[in-house]
Parts: structure tokens; sequence; C-alpha cells
């Protein structure tokens, strides 16, 4: 199939098999359960190569009509996600229906199919119900990838800090270290971590300090700087706001402890 384009907007629906439409600068493969809705005018192909590629399409146009119930305007007084849909401009969009768009697609076409006095009624009611679940799919879509975005970001975030725990590291650092302002940073990663960003960078400092009193021999003095810390006073009063002990106290406990560790116990068995 040539590229070509349509006056209408188009939904290909993949029922079996594998294809690939192509636009004129991307190349989108879709396998069962995919979908796309091209909009008017987007020239496009459809290329299946090799194993049988079954699909359900239908197209359609937003004109003004009378006596079309239920009117779009309606629909769209009524469904938050039909609103975003059509504010998209997007000369495309593709989803993966769990099957809800399937059976509404399939009903709509055996109608078109099988025309009867009754048919534009169906039609009208089936298109609007296609209209709302496509549209609810890409709503959860959006939100979805807003999501995983957010989730990317507070990762990037968690590395920047574990990899430059031991230098003065602000939060306009680490925010320009992922490319956000401040703020939001800030916003989402106490939302996803449940805690702010300096929380969490003086929780890995504690840990780090504690490490370093209990498995090495490095002067407790030098510690803060180590763990990007310019001052001792305060490396040490936010090691007992943490642990309930000084560092020196926390480095004697673990000696002891594992000194009782080391011990052997001889027992007399003659």
């Amino acid at each position: 199939m040539g590229f070509h384009a349509h006056q209408t907007n188009e939904i290909m629906y993949v029922i079996s098999g594998t294809c690939t439409v192509s636009t004129t600068d991307q190349m989108i493969p879709m396998r069962k359960g995919d979908l796309i809705m091209l909009d008017s005018g987007v020239k496009h192909n459809l290329i299946v190569d090799g194993n049988p590629c079954r699909m359900l399409n239908v197209e359609f146009v937003f004109a003004a009509c009378e006596g079309i119930y239920p009117a779009l305007r309606q629909l769209v007084d009524g469904s938050s996600a039909l609103r975003q849909l059509l504010a998209r401009r997007e000369p495309y969009i593709v989803l993966r229906d769990p099957s809800d768009v399937y059976h509404t697609l399939k009903n709509l076409v055996t109608e078109l199919d099988t025309p009867s006095e009754e048919q534009m009624v169906t039609v009208n009611l089936l298109i609007s119900q296609l209209l709302i679940r496509v549209a609810r799919l890409a709503a959860e879509e959006q939100k979805d990838s807003a999501v995983r975005q957010i989730d990317r970001y507070v990762r990037k975030a968690v590395h920047y800090i574990h990899q430059y725990y031991d230098r003065d590291i602000q939060i306009k650092d680490i925010a320009a270290a992922v490319n956000l302002h401040p703020v939001y940073l800030q916003r989402i990663f106490k939302a996803s971590m449940k805690q702010t960003m300096t929380e969490y960078l003086s929780e890995l400092r504690i840990e780090k300090a504690k490490m370093l009193l209990a498995r090495t021999d490095v002067p407790i003095i030098d510690i803060a700087d180590y763990i990007g810390l310019n001052s001792r006073q305060y490396f040490s009063a936010m090691f007992k706001k943490y642990t309930g002990l000084s560092p020196a106290a926390y480095r004697k406990s673990r000696e002891t402890m594992q000194g009782f560790q080391n011990q052997v116990a001889i027992v007399d068995i003659t």
C-alpha cells in the first residue's frame, strides 16, 4: 500500500498477526490488541510482511448534523477524557487495548455491514461509545506515561545523590543534573520516596559514616570530609540525632561487639 491520506479520521485495530503503520517520519510496529487513531490528512501506509494480519478499520468525520444523538458536544460535556483527547494536537495516537475497544469496534463494523432502518441510531451510539473508550485509554496512557517519567526523574536524582554524597551538593545541583526545576523535583521526590532529598542525603551520609566507623580506622575527625560535610561539629550533631550516639561512642560500641563475636568459648568435656 502506497502512502495516502484520508479526509476522515481513521481507527485501525489489529485483531491478529503483526503489521507496521508508517507515516512520513515514523515506523509504528503493531501487534494483536494495538490500535492507532490517525488524524485526517495524515499520510500513512500499511506494511504487512510474511504472516497474515487481520484488522478492524473504521473512518469517521466530525460534522454538523441535525437530529444526531448523542451530539458530540453532549459527549464532550460529559467526558473529561474525551475533552482531553480532542484537545491533543498529535497526528496519531497509538494505544494498547485490554479488549474494551475491540468489542465496541467489532459491533460498530458489524452494524455498518448490515444496513437497517435503525442502523444510524445504533451506529451513532456505538461511535459515541467507541470515542469515549478510546479517550479513556488515551487518558490512562498519558497518566501512566507521566508516572513513569516521574519515576525516571526520581531514580536519576537518587543515582546522583549516591554518586556525589561525599561532596558538598545542594538541591539545585541535583535538580540541574536531572533537568528539572528544584521546587518541582523536591515535590515529586517527596511524593515518591516519602522523605525530602535533604533527609535522604542525610540518611545516606550517616549510613556511610557508620560503615567507616565500624569497619575502618579512619579518624573520627576526618569522617565528616569522607561523607561530604565541611563541619565536624555538624557531623557529630547530625550523627547523634540519627543514631542516638556520638561517633566515638558508636565506634566503641561496635568494637566491643566485635570483641564479643571474636571470643571463643572453651568447654571441658572430659
